[in-house]
């Protein structure tokens, strides 16, 4: 059997590569969508609310990015002389059930977990906390396990309680 690279220039294939890469990552990212509510309340109530609920589950918090911290020390730096977030918080976790369906489907799902959920207040809206997290796109086949994810996140959601 014959590699149809081999004689192939090394930068072709480089491109050929990159242009696959791109193609799949766009529709990917046009696909996604994010879903927001918003509550009356304060953001360290409900970022604790969100991380009980994510407990709750019996699922372990993978990581907590504290995105307003990062975004308000730099703006300067980027020329930005206002703060976007008062407090913005995104927590990372997973499902291994999930996650081990995601992989069966397609070994590619692996990019899908782990999931966010971010809680954050802007600047100009005392008193409102937002709770975003976007609805994924698996690839063909993963539709199932996508609404699967979607439950288990819009759960987490309701179970916080204000």
């Amino acid at each position: 059997m014959s590699n149809p690279d081999i004689g192939r220039p090394i930068w072709i294939q480089l491109l050929l590569f990159t242009l696959l890469s791109l193609t799949s990552l766009v529709a990917v990212a046009t696909n996604a969508t994010v879903v927001t509510s918003k509550i009356e309340g304060e953001f360290f109530d409900v970022a604790n609310d969100i991380r009980a609920a994510i407990i709750g589950k019996g699922i372990n918090i993978a990581h907590e990015l504290p995105a307003s911290n990062m975004l308000n020390r730099t703006a300067p730096a980027y020329g930005y002389q206002t703060n976007t977030y008062s407090n913005a918080r995104t927590f990372e976790f997973c499902s291994a059930g999930i996650s081990h369906k995601l992989a069966r489907q397609n070994p590619d799902n692996i990019v899908l977990c782990p999931f966010t959920i971010s809680v954050y207040s802007l600047t100009n809206e005392p008193g409102i906390v937002r709770i975003s997290y976007r609805i994924l796109v698996g690839l063909p086949g993963s539709e199932a396990i996508i609404k699967e994810i979607i439950t288990l996140i819009s759960g987490i959601i309701e179970d916080a309680s204000w």
